[in-house]
């Protein structure tokens, strides 16, 4: 994401901090496929996620933003792979564009997906977070949501077992913003 830092990659809070533990060794591979990662692996100096995630691990703040580094050493992400845009406190229910490497079945984790849709409101977790219709598994999470303007808005959080089909994310909101604006300050 666009960021005073040129650093930052967003997530889902859940890739970065789960029960309270921090992640250790967390890497970003823009472009990976198939083992390729042609602009390289980018390691995270940094993990900032909401208090409300953090804390209480809230579905609806599962969002985190990590500042980067290359392992070559040279260069910011900004500078290799670019970045795209970021969109806060949006209307709900937008067009948008969802990524991420499912790697449950039938998927193998080794190849980015994507799905389009329109996002709905979650009627059957009764969460907050928003839902478009996907085939994507697990292994998903973190994955970008764009609007149709190329902004990113969400991430990939969660599927419900008794809801084939749809991924879920949680909509980019204030505390969202905070953690960005604080992992964009670093």
């Amino acid at each position: 994401m666009a960021s005073g830092n040129g650093a930052t990659v967003a997530t889902a809070g859940h890739c970065v901090n789960d029960t309270g533990a921090w992640a250790t060794n967390w890497v970003f591979v823009p472009g990976y496929n198939h083992g390729a990662a042609p602009p390289g692996t980018w390691a995270a100096t940094d993990l900032v996620s909401t208090d409300q995630w953090v804390q209480q691990e809230d579905i609806i703040d599962d969002v985190a933003f990590t500042k980067v580094v290359p392992d070559s050493g040279a260069g910011t992400l900004e500078s290799v792979v670019g970045t795209s845009g970021s969109a806060f406190n949006q209307a709900r229910g937008q067009h948008c564009t969802a990524y991420g490497y499912p790697a449950a079945s039938p998927f193998d984790g080794e190849s980015l997906e994507s799905c389009t849709g329109t996002a709905f409101d979650d009627t059957v977790g009764g969460t907050l977070s928003q839902g478009i219709d996907c085939d994507m598994t697990g292994g998903s999470s973190g994955g970008p949501w764009f609007l149709d303007d190329g902004a990113q808005n969400s991430v990939n959080s969660f599927g419900c077992t008794t809801q084939k089909n749809v991924m879920y994310g949680p909509s980019f909101g204030e505390d969202a913003q905070d953690a960005y604006k604080a992992a964009a300050a670093l």
